[in-house]
């Protein structure tokens, strides 16, 4: 069978069959061309054609592909601690920089800006979690933050996840009650729907490796010398405080 092609506006041709299909196979022809043979009546695009629209099919097979992983066990505890790890590791850092700058440690505690002080903690945490999967508090433990396929979560999804932990999970560190009644409302949704609600949102995986007791070792002598020195840190702001119930009690007597 010859068949002619239109090709940039020319006419090209006669091909055989074969021809024409091993340049389809080459990805040569685009199957828009124009083609036409003796048996046929006009010019028809060439995917058209019954002897070559087999060629242009793409294939309808499902790949071999296992769905997402579903999620794993729910981990309430050693993600409490690795979350608070995370924010003392933040405070620590946070309130270091404002005593080195000599602000007074105990006015920058009641200002009313206190609740946006977390929010380069947010953008720190959403970076580190798309770079690493993780975070310090989460690789002592051995936890990481995936994606269903496994892999790291994208910059915008890890900022949104670090953004709706500070609102739902912190109650944007406002008052210790606040932040108490989010812990016991995430605890009870994350033993529930075995995902936490930030998670659930963004269909995120948190995975925990085997419990290995050299980690809870480590992380424990690290979390309480990050306790410690956050403690000597603001200790200014607590002698402060003290003295200032102290007056307040001498003039009420």
């Amino acid at each position: 069978m010859e068949i002619w092609i239109v090709e940039k506006g020319e006419k090209q041709g006669p091909f055989e069959a074969y021809e024409v299909r091993g340049r389809i196979e080459e990805a040569r022809l685009t199957g828009d061309e124009l083609a036409w043979h003796k048996d046929q009546e006009g010019w028809v695009a060439l995917r058209e054609m019954d002897i070559f629209r087999s060629a242009f099919e793409e294939s309808r097979e499902v790949p071999d592909i296992p769905p997402p992983a579903p999620p794993g066990p729910p981990l309430p505890f050693r993600r409490l601690f690795a979350r608070w790890f995370d924010v003392l590791l933040y405070m620590l850092l946070f309130y270091s920089m404002v005593r080195f700058v000599g602000y007074n440690l105990l006015e920058a505690m009641r200002s009313p800006l206190a609740p946006f002080y977390f929010l380069p903690f947010v953008l720190l945490e959403a970076i580190v979690l798309h770079l690493t999967k993780t975070t310090p508090g989460k690789f002592l433990l051995g936890l990481r933050v995936v994606t269903p396929e496994e892999e790291a979560l994208c910059l915008r999804v890890a900022l949104v996840r670090s953004l709706r932990v500070y609102i739902l999970g912190l109650g944007l560190m406002v008052l210790p009650l606040l932040t108490g009644i989010c812990h016991v409302y995430c605890f009870w949704y994350l033993m529930r729907s075995k995902e936490a609600p930030w998670d659930a949102a963004l269909q995120n995986r948190v995975r925990g490796g085997t419990k290995e007791p050299w980690r809870a070792v480590i992380f424990g002598m690290l979390f309480i010398g990050l306790m410690y020195l956050l403690s000597a840190v603001l200790d200014p702001a607590w002698v402060e405080l003290m003295e200032e119930i102290r007056e307040s009690a001498e003039r009420a007597d």
